[in-house]
């Protein structure tokens, strides 16, 4: 096992201590000469999707000095001279009046009623004890019917109130008194509220 560990590091060691060896991709594009006719077309394509602004052709070879009337690379909506040849305070204002004219008022429809069910979180918050702490009286019974919710506390303390809980215990949810059916646990609600 040592002799593992050993080596391990020497050949870490080794292969610190090693130079890099130059990588022929990082030369890669230093070669490349575009293609005249894929770059006169891609220029062609820029100046359609502009909108007929005039592109710079490039040189195919890519030597010679680049003109000096390059454009700024700024499109009109966001260069402030050419906003303000096309548009004034008076057009903004069209603009904005026809914006409004465009809105449409939603009108709130009424709050859905609350069912009759049973709340939850205002059972966990009303009641003061900890879960656990037997509050109400039982029967001697320790049978619990809680296998049937397993997976959903809420819906066994929902049946648990909905049955008389929790003075009443018809279904065996709530065997130890505390209020809380099959391990349901009213903290969830309880620290929603502000201390």
């Amino acid at each position: 096992m040592r002799s593992l560990v050993f080596t391990v590091l020497a050949a870490g060691l080794v292969a610190g201590c090693t130079t890099q060896s130059p990588n022929d991709q990082d030369q890669y594009f230093d070669n490349i000469t575009p293609d005249p006719v894929a770059l006169q077309t891609e220029n062609q394509r820029l100046a359609t999707a502009e909108g007929g602004v005039s592109t710079v052709q490039l040189p195919a070879d890519g030597g010679g000095a680049a003109p000096e009337n390059l454009p700024s690379g700024i499109s009109n909506t966001q260069d402030f001279e050419a906003v303000v040849e096309q548009e004034s305070i008076a057009s903004d204002a069209a603009k904005l009046a026809a914006l409004r004219q465009s809105y449409t008022v939603v009108d709130p429809e009424p709050l859905p009623q609350r069912r009759d069910d049973v709340n939850l979180a205002a059972y966990a918050i009303s009641q003061k004890q900890a879960v656990g702490v037997r509050t109400y009286n039982r029967s001697s019974s320790n049978m619990s019917n809680c296998s049937r919710y397993r997976n959903d506390p809420d819906a066994a303390q929902r049946r648990f109130l909905e049955s008389g809980g929790p003075e009443r215990d018809r279904n065996n949810l709530d065997t130890d008194g505390d209020g809380f059916a099959c391990g349901w646990n009213p903290d969830l609600y309880r620290n929603l509220l502000p201390s």
